[in-house]
């Protein structure tokens, strides 16, 4: 992009996201079909607006919550992929004292990095006081392999949630023992899908009473084949886009019962559909009873599996609107989650996509459509100049309403350089959703405003 900026270009995306306020959407609206969400920087959110007006969150330091545990990306010169990735986290209660504890998943020892010191996940036990006390060597869930994200099930049923540890090489299978330690079974599980793992997801597709793991595989790739990406003539490097990578296949692993699993995404479009896989949530998207899963891939069209029973998925994104921009672009979906935003009693979907791109929103039409509500939601221009990763709707003020949280960040530590209006730290972001808008041209009937 050039940097001979025009007036308007020279906003701060703050300043562009504040003026988005002031004008309203045509052409794109679903009038009284979505709803207006107001933004915050979540900075702001925690200092409140004036004096005596009540905070949205507080920041806790380390020096008070005792969690003094960092990530390390192991970012090396020849800037190979998995390094440009921020690793997962999870909230649980392991030991069911009725207070939830912190686990923090770290990069480490693969076959292009070995840190020195090796370098471990964390588990921090609550100590019902604002502080916390890692445990990690105790419970026996340090990990160490280049780590991805967590995902937290009671696999076995015996009432203690387990860890299933995504990583780029060999995944990982934590049983909770039920005294405040876990054991690796991995092997006799059957899970370790090797390769580049990048997230996963516990539900019960087959209404069986059993837990069943769906594990995203992104590109493939190892140190052999990492690519060069930059500018040939000066050498400048700078990390690749994952569209120069193959795609692979994602895993669905039944549970057997007995502790052991069987993949069977091989029998139904799971294991027929390459993708580039980032995120996944499970969500009965047709009110049919049966689970199916939404999926994010990077570069290529998103995966849409609906589950039609006995084991059997068929992926629709194409025809239900999700799997492309609508200008009909494979998008850089990362982040993903499912709710039913506006309580209509059908689940709604979202995506966080790369800058360029705007992250979008889909409506569920009751039918097996969506409609990407983005726009005149305000999410979406907002987020255009920003990189998603993880999202989560919840309602974080109680008011009835979901909300919806997103973390972001530029994946390319160098994207400055190349891009004047794209940064690579970006902030935290909270959409608080307040009231229905209605109009012929789709603007917000209440305005636009921050929270504070």
């Amino acid at each position: 992009m050039s940097k001979n900026l025009s007036a308007h270009a020279r906003l701060s995306r703050r300043d562009f996201a504040k003026g988005l306020g002031l004008i309203g959407f045509g052409g794109a609206s679903l009038a009284g079909a979505a709803d207006v969400f107001v933004w915050s920087d979540l900075r702001y959110a925690q200092r409140g607006a004036r004096a005596g007006s009540p905070q949205a969150f507080e920041q806790i330091p380390p020096s008070v919550s005792r969690i003094t545990w960092e990530h390390r990306n192991g970012r090396s010169a020849e800037m190979f992929l998995p390094e440009t990735t921020g690793a997962g986290c999870a909230f649980l209660d392991y030991d069911n004292d009725g207070w939830m504890d912190v686990y923090l998943v770290n990069s480490g020892r693969c076959d292009f990095y070995d840190p020195q010191p090796p370098l471990r996940n964390a588990l921090y036990h609550n100590n019902r006081d604002g502080t916390f006390t890692d445990v990690t060597g105790k419970a026996g869930v340090a990990a160490g392999g280049y780590g991805m994200g967590v995902a937290v099930g009671d696999y076995n049923g015996d009432g203690f949630p387990d860890l299933y540890l995504t990583q780029y090489g060999r995944s990982i299978l934590y049983r909770n023992n039920g005294n405040g330690t876990f054991t690796d079974v991995t092997e006799k599980a059957g899970v370790a899908a090797p390769g580049w793992a990048s997230s996963a997801v516990w539900f019960d597709y087959d209404n069986d009473g059993r837990l069943d793991l769906f594990v995203c595989r992104f590109v493939d790739f190892d140190k052999s084949k990492n690519k060069f990406c930059g500018n040939a003539q000066t050498g400048d490097r700078y990390y690749c886009i994952p569209r120069v990578y193959d795609p692979t296949a994602s895993w669905l692993f039944h549970n057997n019962g007995d502790g052991t699993f069987t993949e069977v995404g091989h029998l139904s479009d799971i294991g027929k559909s390459m993708g580039k896989a980032w995120g996944v949530v499970a969500a009965d998207i047709n009110n049919d009873g049966w689970m199916d899963l939404w999926v994010a891939n990077d570069t290529v069209a998103n995966f849409l599996f609906v589950n039609r029973g006995q084991g059997r998925f068929e992926e629709v994104a194409l025809q239900a609107g999700v799997g492309y921009s609508m200008d009909g672009r494979a998008r850089s979906g990362m982040g993903v989650d499912a709710a039913d935003y506006d309580q209509d009693g059908w689940t709604d979907l979202f995506v966080t996509n790369v800058d360029q791109e705007m992250y979008a929103f889909y409506h569920n039409n009751h039918d097996e459509t969506f409609d990407d509500i983005a726009v005149p939601t305000h999410i979406g221009m907002v987020t255009r100049l920003m990189s998603g990763w993880g999202v989560k709707f919840f309602d974080y003020d109680n008011d009835g309403n979901i909300d919806l949280f997103i973390a972001n960040g530029h994946p390319d530590d160098k994207i400055e350089e190349r891009f004047s209006d794209v940064k690579y730290k970006e902030p935290l972001l909270l959409f608080h959703k307040r009231g229905s808008f209605h109009g012929s041209n789709g603007g917000p009937r209440n305005g636009h405003r921050r929270l504070h």
